[in-house]
């Protein structure tokens, strides 16, 4: 099950991501974490970024080769395993979108990246990105209007997506508690599907 993450910069993402794993590996269940720039390509987008070098095509291809190595390196996947992205395609789409990149070409772009079974995105407002960011992180830094722009990117996409919405002002265990809980309902279904 291919599980994404999505949002903002400083929704927790990255923090529910580990927790959802761990809370299933607790389960004995193959779970695993995939996060976007963690790669070698991950690491070249950093570099660039602190540059200054990343026009908004460059980064659609890089975010792109670095979600494929992601894929590549998780290697067979069963329909058992629980694979969950901190990022995906729908980020691509709505961070372009709002550097005036047209939605078409970056969907063409990610067009071979198989389909999630479960979206969720965690929304809080530009505001609050901007007031949780820590010089701790790495952040390809936005302005307020930027990301105003990736969240309204973001919204006109839900349905397209299948992005469940989720209120990122709640507490860090209760935005836990709702995912794992449709995640949870979505893993029921199945298994009730095999033994029919």
């Amino acid at each position: 099950m291919l599980v994404i993450l999505e949002g903002l910069d400083n929704t927790g993402k990255t923090t529910i991501a580990k927790m959802l794993m761990q809370y299933y590996k607790i389960q004995g269940k193959n779970a695993t974490l995939a996060k976007e720039l963690s790669t070698p390509i991950g690491e070249q987008i950093k570099q660039l970024s602190k540059e200054g070098k990343l026009t908004p095509e460059l980064k659609t291809y890089l975010f792109a080769a670095d979600r494929r190595l992601l894929l590549d390196g998780l290697g067979q996947v069963n329909k058992d395993d629980i694979v969950i992205f901190d990022r995906y395609v729908p980020s691509a789409i709505a961070y372009r979108m709002a550097d005036g990149v047209d939605k078409d070409w970056v969907k063409s772009v990610n067009k071979n990246f198989p389909r999630h079974d479960l979206g969720f995105y965690i929304d809080i407002t530009p505001k609050t990105s901007i007031e949780r960011n820590t010089d701790q992180k790495f952040n390809i830094l936005y302005s307020y209007e930027h990301l105003d722009r990736v969240r309204k990117a973001y919204m006109s996409i839900l349905d397209e997506y299948s992005l469940q919405k989720i209120d990122g002002n709640n507490s860090i265990d209760n935005i836990f508690k709702q995912i794992a809980t449709r995640i949870n309902h979505r893993l029921n279904e199945r298994e009730e599907e095999m033994e029919r």
